[in-house]
């Protein structure tokens, strides 16, 4: 009896095709390239010239002197210390300078404060104001200053006090007049009235006589009596007007005094301003030289070549005292160029410069430029190499990103440091560069003789 085997769930697959798995392969490789050929198509892929450099701070540096020279009184840096723009490094001995600058500092405080206080009296305030010019000055003089105002205060006080008692004297003397003038209109009205009185008893004892009821020597007795009346009314009249007159001349006598006081006040004010405008030119020569006695720093940087440590070291004029390495300034940096690439190099055109000397794959290239190159090629004395020197300038801006990439850390830059420069010289593809070998090889294949 013939057995037959059970079925399986598996059948063996039976490839009727043996160059399917071959197509598969041929098109994988196919697309590759293609994608491979469009991407070197059109993926930039830039030529430029690649070269070796270092930083140079020569060009930088700051050399910092003294135009007069002299003895020096304080050193107040030292070697690699940091230093702000302004701040002070050397100062020399400036003895009479700084005698002169105290007396007339205090000159100029005094006519200040005086002007003040004629301005005050003249526009009839009770406050000397502050001169703003004194908002500058330091400590030292701002007491002396305060003493000096303090001073011009009660000036300005005993001198208004002396013009109010001037003037009440007048204004008192007037006040009198006025009351005599008015006893004396008193009285001339009280004789007015009697003579209205005696008129009209007179008018009666006339009558009275011409009838021969009353003696002739009454009626006379009351006409002298009415004349003496008369007489005395034309003597108050008289004191009126002359009181009148005294009034008028104490008032003159107030304007006088006003007149006469700002009078004084606008001459003195006027010698003060001219003072003044002697006393501040020579303040600010004084200054000027004492200032040039304080030698600071030109920029912001770090101290080197420091020539004098001591006080009472002599500096001779122009003579080196230190130098300053700016911090913000521009870096410099000298590259050598292969004679074959420096027909691609120009004055102005753009790098990319990065700092060897410092690891890490994170540091950033910085952009920078050309800003000379040798008119003639150059040969290194020991290796016999030929080359093209060619300066690049990096801007300070630049060089914060580098201080960026370093976390922030501050970057100090010395020369001869070294650099690595990229300088593009035109546009090509990938694909261009992968075949520039062999164009050139069939370029020079045609040419053999």
């Amino acid at each position: 009896m013939k057995m037959t085997p059970p079925p399986t769930d598996f059948e063996p697959v039976i490839n009727d095709n043996p160059w399917r798995e071959g197509r598969i392969g041929l098109v994988a490789i196919f697309i590759f390239f293609g994608v491979f050929g469009m991407w070197a198509a059109f993926a930039p892929l830039d030529a430029g010239v690649v070269a070796a450099g270092e930083v140079i701070v020569s060009g930088n540096r700051q050399v910092v002197q003294h135009r007069e020279g002299g003895v020096i009184s304080r050193v107040a840096v030292r070697e690699g210390d940091h230093v702000v723009e302004g701040q002070i490094l050397v100062e020399l001995a400036a003895v009479e300078l700084q005698a002169q600058e105290r007396a007339l500092t205090g000159q100029k405080i005094e006519l200040e404060a005086s002007r003040a206080r004629l301005l005050a009296e003249a526009a009839h305030r009770n406050q000397v104001e502050r001169p703003q010019s004194w908002a500058a000055l330091s400590d030292e003089y701002t007491l002396i200053a305060d003493a000096v105002l303090a001073r011009q205060q009660t000036e300005l006080r005993a001198r208004r006090q002396a013009v109010f008692a001037q003037t009440g004297i007048q204004g008192e003397r007037q006040s009198q007049l006025n009351a005599r003038m008015s006893g004396y209109q008193d009285q001339i009205a009280a004789i007015d009235r009697q003579n209205a009185l005696i008129s009209e008893e007179l008018e009666g004892l006339r009558t009275l006589a011409a009838e021969g009821f009353a003696a002739e020597t009454r009626v006379r007795s009351v006409e002298r009596a009415q004349a003496e009346l008369v007489g005395r009314r034309a003597e108050l009249s008289a004191l009126i007007e002359q009181s009148r007159g005294g009034v008028g001349e104490a008032r003159m006598q107030s304007l006088s005094i006003r007149e006469d006081r700002a009078q004084l006040i606008a001459q003195e004010l006027r010698l003060a301003e001219t003072q003044l405008a002697e006393l501040i030119p020579r303040l600010e020569a004084v200054k000027t030289q004492l200032e040039a006695s304080r030698v600071r720093a030109p920029a912001a940087g770090a101290v080197v070549g420091l020539a004098f440590f001591n006080e009472g070291a002599v500096v001779g004029p122009g003579e080196h005292i230190l130098e300053i390495v700016p911090d913000e300034q521009d870096m410099i940096m000298r590259v050598r160029i292969r004679p074959m690439d420096a027909d691609n190099v120009v004055t102005g055109q753009p790098v990319n410069v990065r700092l060897a000397a410092f690891e890490g794959r994170q540091m950033p290239y910085v952009h920078g430029a050309v800003t000379r190159v040798s008119a003639d090629r150059f040969e290194d004395a020991r290796s016999g190499a030929r080359y093209f020197e060619t300066e690049v300038r990096v801007q300070g801006a630049e060089l914060a990103r580098i201080s960026a990439a370093m976390g922030g850390r501050d970057l100090r830059l010395s020369p001869g440091l070294p650099v690595e420069v990229v300088i593009p010289m035109r546009k090509r593809t990938a694909l261009q560069y992968l075949l520039e070998p062999l164009e050139q090889a069939v370029w020079r294949s045609f040419r053999e003789n």
